[in-house]
């Protein structure tokens, strides 16, 4: 479902993948579980038993039902950290940890020399992260907001958003390392929009679309304005997939430019 192709990041991935078992993040069962490939989309669904094979197909696993909080769609996030190609040692800013699922991969992917940064605002959320990632030396969560709370001076080789942003925060911006990249999912008004993955040009990012995506809203990262200016973009269908934008510097951070081309 991911569509990877050969090659060392897919293999990477997909052995990030084979090593973090879902079923320590995701709490006792039976579960909750969304998947895009059911006949409504998306329609929550429960687990008939607390077997762990349930979690093992492509679906999102539900956090919290009236927030919209998941532990995101496995063949979404495989196809998309291929794409990121994190390498042994990267730095890594998460905005968003959730329960740690994800964070358990990207420090697999990281490795013993590299850091992930977690940060996850809901406090209940990041009590149960840190609880199950105890074990990661090279993990570290942090109850807070990543746009609005970020500390220290780290630079980060990457940065990836698990919620959703509609401009780069000058927290972020200002914290990257030489040829680093974001992974983020830029979304307008409905919540939905294109994922990207920006690096740093002379005066603001270049960008390149990934494919469509809904993600709950990541405070601090949006401006109902931009919102709008997204949400006019990627009305064309064409834009979703392997488009190429620009994101300029300005005061609030770095947004699309004025006119779409």
């Amino acid at each position: 479902m991911a569509a990877l192709g050969n090659g060392p990041a897919p293999d990477r991935t997909l052995q990030a993948f084979k090593m973090i078992p879902r079923e320590t993040f995701a709490g006792p069962g039976p579960w909750k579980v969304r998947s895009a490939l059911a006949q409504n989309g998306f329609a929550i669904r429960h687990t008939p038993d607390n077997d762990p094979r349930w979690l093992y197909h492509s679906v999102l696993i539900v956090l919290d039902e009236e927030k919209g909080i998941n532990i995101g769609e496995p063949s979404l996030w495989a196809r998309l950290l291929t794409r990121a190609d994190i390498q042994p040692g990267a730095r890594i800013l998460q905005v968003g940890a959730g329960v740690g699922y994800y964070s358990a991969i990207l420090g697999h992917l990281a490795g013993p020399d590299g850091r992930v940064l977690a940060y996850e605002a809901q406090q209940d959320l990041a009590e149960r992260a840190a609880v199950n990632l105890a074990a990661w030396s090279n993990v570290e969560i942090r109850h807070g907001n990543a746009a609005t709370d970020l500390r220290g001076d780290d630079a980060f080789d990457l940065i990836v958003a698990f919620a959703g942003v509609t401009h780069i925060p000058k927290a972020w911006s200002s914290r990257l390392a030489p040829d680093a990249r974001l992974l983020l999912p830029l979304t307008g008004t409905t919540g939905w929009g294109a994922m990207i993955l920006a690096c740093r040009c002379n005066d603001g990012f270049d960008a390149v679309t990934l494919g469509q995506c809904g993600f709950y809203p990541c405070i601090g990262a949006r401006d109902d304005a931009f919102a709008r200016r997204v949400t006019d973009l990627f009305s064309d269908p064409s834009r979703l997939v392997d488009w190429h934008l620009r994101m300029i510097d300005t005061d609030d951070g770095a947004c699309l430019e004025n006119a779409v081309t």
